[in-house]
């Protein structure tokens, strides 16, 4: 059976990809690309979980109505919605974190305007956040299952951490977005430091993911 995932992110694919594996669950994962389709509806929700769950309906039905040779009624999708929350910043980013663009601005996505990249959000981000004392912060991930219109499971998960004090203290070379500035206390480094296998087990995603291939290997 295949598992289409609703994302053009290669490396949020390869992530959920060793999740699910590591969980016993073998589906055949496939984004979009994959089958060179263009993907990419509109984030209207103000929640993870409903933007989790748009996503993964917005697919479902436009494989159902194109019917690509490699999707098969039935076949499950599967998508999910993250973010880092800042309890200082009154939990943003938050749902707009791959947009954020320094001190709760939005990027425009005006025509031409140049996408911030992930050193550019992290260092925004500690500049909003100054010498707050309060550091603490969460990744969030909520995942959705759709196996059709009105059949849907959505999880959601936190990986609980604190914002590093300085951009000198930003580390890792691991993972990708705001993990170099997302410090795990229990581990005592930040998620960017984490192996592979470390941050599957423990993360946001790695968290939901287990759920939803619970859901999955008994299908």
């Amino acid at each position: 059976m295949t598992l289409w995932f609703a994302t053009g992110n290669a490396h949020k694919k390869a992530e959920l990809a060793a999740i699910l594996a590591s969980h016993g669950c073998r589906h055949r994962l496939l984004i979009p690309k994959d089958a060179g389709l263009s993907f990419g509806p509109d984030e209207t929700e103000s929640t993870f979980h409903g933007n989790a769950l748009l996503k993964a309906k917005a697919l479902y039905d436009l494989l159902l109505e194109l019917r690509p040779p490699l999707f098969a009624e039935g076949d499950p999708v599967i998508a999910d919605d993250s973010g880092i929350c800042v309890d200082a910043l009154g939990g943003r980013p938050g749902v707009y974190s791959a947009r954020y663009a320094g001190a709760g601005k939005l990027e425009a996505g005006t025509p031409g305007q140049k996408k911030l990249g992930d050193g550019e959000r992290n260092a925004l981000l500690l500049a909003e956040l100054g010498a707050a004392p309060e550091r603490t912060a969460r990744f969030v991930c909520a995942m959705a299952l759709v196996f059709g219109p009105d059949r849907f499971c959505v999880f959601q998960e936190t990986f609980e951490g604190e914002i590093v004090k300085s951009p000198e203290l930003a580390a890792g070379s691991g993972g990708f977005g705001y993990d170099p500035v997302l410090f795990i206390p229990s581990f005592g480094r930040t998620v960017a430091e984490l192996t592979e296998d470390e941050k599957n087990a423990a993360s946001h995603r790695g968290k939901a993911g287990m759920r939803a291939a619970r859901i999955l290997k008994g299908l």
